[in-house]
């Protein structure tokens, strides 16, 4: 599992990438990441997303989306949550990515 507890928040992906790759140059890659899609997901998120998923596979990523975003069907590994969210569905999504799986390459990805 990825040790690194530290919280950041970005508002911006360029403020995001700096983050992330100071803490990847010392070695500690993030145990959760979580990418807010917004009410309309723009081409440069997605392409962020497909980055991190595809750069950091040792950690979690989980990726809130409005609830009529279509998603992809043949991707595992990734958790989307539909937002509004609810309590329930986050208590469940943080039990699986933080307490049940160490890191994504365990477990079956979906769309909770």
């Amino acid at each position: 599992m990825a040790e690194d507890s530290t919280l950041y928040t970005c508002n911006s992906i360029e403020d995001a990438t700096n983050l992330l790759e100071s803490a990847l140059i010392i070695g500690q890659s993030p145990a959760l990441i979580i990418l807010d899609h917004s009410d309309k997901p723009r081409e440069e998120n997605l392409k962020f997303s497909k980055l991190l998923h595809d750069g950091i596979p040792e950690s979690w990523i989980v990726e809130l989306v409005p609830e009529d975003m279509p998603l992809p069907k043949d991707e595992s590994g990734i958790f989307w949550i539909r937002r509004p969210l609810s309590e329930e569905e986050w208590a469940a999504t943080l039990q699986q990515v933080l307490l049940r799986n160490g890191s994504p390459q365990w477990a079956a990805g979906n769309e909770i």
